[in-house]
């Protein structure tokens, strides 16, 4: 039975090295007796001194230490062996009397206490106590590390949020953001903030400060963002949130799915983009234009639609036919395509109408815009057909209207161009719909 005792206790204390700090001979080589006899690694020191050495030397799990040396030196050597080792475990020793001292001086530096004269079975309970705490710390070292590997082999971006910053993070999002795993505790308002791009498919938060908690509040788990990273380029993800239990984190995974979302938008222009004129149809333009809104809205910038009509185009279809009424289709749009600028969106309403959103663009602007392209229609000669000619109508969108609102001055405006006698931009203004 003693034997076995013996075996569970080496193997309980295999690895574990133990420095001993104590000034009084007799003391000390009783002590290290006791402890030689549990323990393969044993280092005596007579100070602080010689004990500070030691620790340096051989980086000991437990310290054993006398807190009444040469004026206080024993508080000296665990505070400096602190400062370099905040895990290693702690048993000070010290007379009776210096009880209250050493309680208003250092407790929370001290993981056991042991008064002289030393009761040799308490030493040995505290020492085991210290090692099972040692155990359980590598224990969860080990955990952590394979929970990091098990991060780090993830595809996934995945960070913890708490108290607005982030405190971990993979290595798929330092690859991601370019911040290494030294930058700990980032603002989260001053990392990811700035990655969000706007777009009708996408989250994208009013108050970006506060994105994880509008991403909370939208009650969607998962969502999608769309993101633009520190070398400007575009990523699709797919953001899943969970709350850890017992804290007050949350942990986040985002799925990389661009490759998707592009095969996706690839389906959806084939679905959404009208094949005759090259352009986007009806059902797309109007999730473009509540985007804009929002945008406009938000930034305070103008924009405008033009509605446009080709002029008595039945007349073309019924004199030159249907292929040469869809080669003037083709033909107009790609005219007005080559006019406008890349952030300008043009779409096919249907039949012989046409609606062209321009950005960042007021009334005047879009009239100048819209009588150029008028112009040039009306002077291009159409094979084997008469002159073709277009009519125009012109609003401005200004805080508080709908998508509604907009498209129906626009097309008050165009009504009146077409009253007006054809081929000819009118801008939408109070007396024009006073005096439809």
């Amino acid at each position: 039975m003693a034997t076995n005792l013996q075996q569970y206790l080496n193997d309980q204390y295999h690895d574990v090295k133990v420095l001993y700090v104590e000034e009084e001979k007799f003391s000390r080589e009783k002590l290290v007796r006791v402890l030689k006899r549990r323990f393969a690694n044993v280092y005596a020191a007579i100070d602080d001194v010689e004990g500070f050495q030691l620790y340096q030397l051989y980086q000991p799990d437990l310290i054993i230490c006398d807190i009444k040396m040469n004026q206080e030196s024993g508080l000296e050597l665990i505070n400096k062996i602190r400062a370099l080792n905040e895990q290693v475990q702690v048993i000070a020793i010290s007379a009776y009397e210096e009880h209250d001292f050493f309680i208003q001086s250092d407790a929370n530096k001290i993981n056991h206490f042991i008064f002289k004269p030393i009761d040799l079975g308490q030493l040995l309970h505290a020492i085991q106590k210290s090692v099972y705490q040692m155990q359980l710390e590598k224990e969860l070292s080990k955990q952590k590390k394979l929970t990091r590997a098990i991060l780090d082999f993830q595809d996934n971006l995945i960070f913890v949020l708490e108290n607005d910053e982030i405190i971990e993070f993979n290595q798929a999002f330092t690859n991601f953001t370019g911040i290494s795993k030294i930058q700990t505790h980032l603002h989260k308002s001053k990392l990811l903030s700035s990655y969000f791009v706007e777009g009708s498919n996408y989250f994208y938060p009013k108050d970006k400060s506060r994105w994880y908690e509008e991403i909370l509040e939208t009650g969607n788990n998962p969502v999608k963002v769309h993101w633009k990273d520190t070398h400007a380029r575009d990523n699709i993800f797919l953001i899943k949130v969970e709350a850890i239990p017992g804290t007050n984190q949350y942990i986040f995974v985002c799925k990389d799915i661009t490759a998707l979302e592009d095969e996706n938008r690839k389906n959806r222009q084939l679905v959404l983009m009208d094949s005759l004129t090259n352009s986007i149809n009806r059902m797309e333009i109007d999730d473009i234009l509540e985007m804009e809104i929002r945008r406009a809205e938000r930034l305070g910038q103008p924009f405008s639609i033009i509605l446009m009509d080709i002029d008595f185009f039945n007349h073309v279809n019924e004199r030159f036919g249907q292929q040469a009424g869809d080669t003037v289709l083709h033909t107009i749009s790609t005219i007005v395509q080559q006019r406008i600028r890349e952030s300008d969106i043009f779409a096919r309403c249907g039949g012989e109408e046409f609606i062209l959103l321009t950005t960042a663009t007021d009334s005047n602007g879009a009239q100048e815009l819209a009588e150029s392209i008028r112009s040039i229609i009306e002077d291009f000669k159409f094979n084997n057909i008469d002159k073709i000619t277009c009519s125009f109508g012109i609003a401005e969108f200004s805080k508080g209207k709908t998508k509604n609102n907009l498209i129906s001055e626009a097309n008050q405006a165009l009504t009146q161009s077409k009253n007006k006698g054809r081929n000819c931009v009118t801008l939408y203004s109070q007396e024009c719909f006073e005096g439809g």
